[in-house]
């Protein structure tokens, strides 16, 4: 399983950079990994927006404001070690109004844990972000995970969300490459993923307004995943 597992995520990922994740290839996700959302099925013109990785005193704040200015709800995967430096992000983050998901306890990537230290870690950033009830989100660090970890996450009453509109944004690509991708993965349901802490994060930062806007000249609404995943069965339980 975790052979499967790496190599289909390596394909997916390769294919994502160069069509920028088509419906087909999401279509395809949903049959191969069923305990994960990769989008939410709907006819209704909403879309979710997510931040990975954080908080970050550099670029946090920015993003926090962006949203603030267009009324836009967004849903931000914590990394519980982030957190615990930067408590002040995170109730400005819950102050707003936002969702907060788990996004593991440090930048490690997820596969690379054992279960044990996988459910150490899990429940350590928990703690730090304050998830005490369902819907409780979790990404996986890296954007891989296995079955066994799947498991833990079922025990601990957690959701597994990845996305359907990526601009991979950690390889710092142009502002204008990050509005493209975003705006060409729009459809009812997607799940936007993009990063505010990581690393250099001023071009998603940049482009931020124009993706909301070209969603929103295009009749989209944006919600919190915590209000999306209502509308759709949770394949993890």
């Amino acid at each position: 399983m975790r052979k499967i597992v790496l190599t289909t995520t390596a394909v997916v990922s390769v294919i994502g950079l160069i069509v920028v994740w088509p419906q087909a290839v999401v279509r395809m996700l949903r049959a191969l990994f069923p305990n994960v959302f990769w989008d939410i099925r709907t006819h209704e013109r909403v879309i979710a927006i997510t931040f990975d990785d954080g908080p970050d005193p550099a670029f946090t704040p920015k993003v926090l404001e962006i949203l603030r200015k267009y009324k836009i709800l967004a849903t931000f995967f914590l990394v519980g070690e982030r957190v615990r430096r930067f408590p002040e992000l995170l109730q400005q983050i819950q102050a707003d109004g936002h969702d907060s998901g788990n996004h593991t306890d440090s930048w490690r990537r997820t596969i690379q844990q054992s279960n044990e230290e996988f459910a150490r870690n899990l429940i350590c950033a928990e703690q730090s972000i304050g998830l005490r009830s369902a819907p409780k989100l979790f990404r996986p660090a890296g954007g891989m995970i296995r079955a066994g970890q799947i498991q833990v996450l079922r025990k601990h009453q957690y959701s597994v969300v990845l996305g359907s509109a990526y601009a991979f944004d950690p390889y710092r690509p142009p502002r204008k490459y990050i509005e493209w991708a975003i705006a060409r993965a729009l459809k009812p349901g997607a799940i936007i993923v993009l990063h505010d802490s990581g690393g250099d994060r001023s071009k998603t930062v940049e482009a931020l307004p124009a993706i909301i806007e070209n969603a929103l000249k295009a009749g989209f609404r944006f919600v919190k995943l915590s209000e999306f995943l209502k509308s759709d069965s949770c394949p993890t339980h």
